[in-house]
């Protein structure tokens, strides 16, 4: 079974909070990766991805309205908020992932699709003494899986 450490990609796109929007796209599509990790200070401090960037050409849902006596409250405004802060981000922190689901090296492939296919995730931040060794991303948890059904 394979591990985190056997597959991750050991030299990841790493961008800082302050980095354009725009510049992370051009690194993005230069270099073909799936994200790249948010550093600071060296300290993994969130992930930022493709779909991040497709998120902000999204149509902005508007939130549900509720009328009760005479009164209009809108629903979901704070998730509404969210969407248009993002929408509208200039910088990598602002469109970025804080927090991100990270694994520690000795993580199986079984889990680690697991927690990308639950979490609608591409890449995870492989981290060890609060330290990034590298990232798996769709493509490395593909080929790992079809490497393993071939010896089988």
């Amino acid at each position: 079974m394979s591990t985190a450490r056997e597959i991750l990609d050991p030299a990841p796109l790493v961008v800082e909070q302050a980095t354009p929007v725009r510049e992370l796209a051009s690194r993005l599509l230069a270099s073909g990766a799936e994200g790249a990790c948010v550093m600071e200070s060296g300290r993994l401090v969130g992930v930022v991805t493709a779909m991040d960037l497709v998120f902000q050409e999204k149509d902005p849902r508007l939130p549900t309205l509720f009328t009760f006596m005479d009164a209009v409250i809108p629903l979901g405004w704070k998730r509404v908020e969210e969407e248009l802060h993002k929408i509208a981000g200039v910088t990598v922190g602002e469109i970025m992932t804080a927090s991100p689901v990270t694994v520690g090296p000795d993580e199986d492939l079984h889990r680690i699709a697991t927690l990308m296919v639950e979490g609608h995730l591409s890449m995870i931040p492989v981290v060890e003494d609060g330290l990034l060794l590298g990232v798996v991303d769709k493509r490395r948890v593909l080929q790992a899986a079809f490497a393993s059904a071939a010896k089988a």
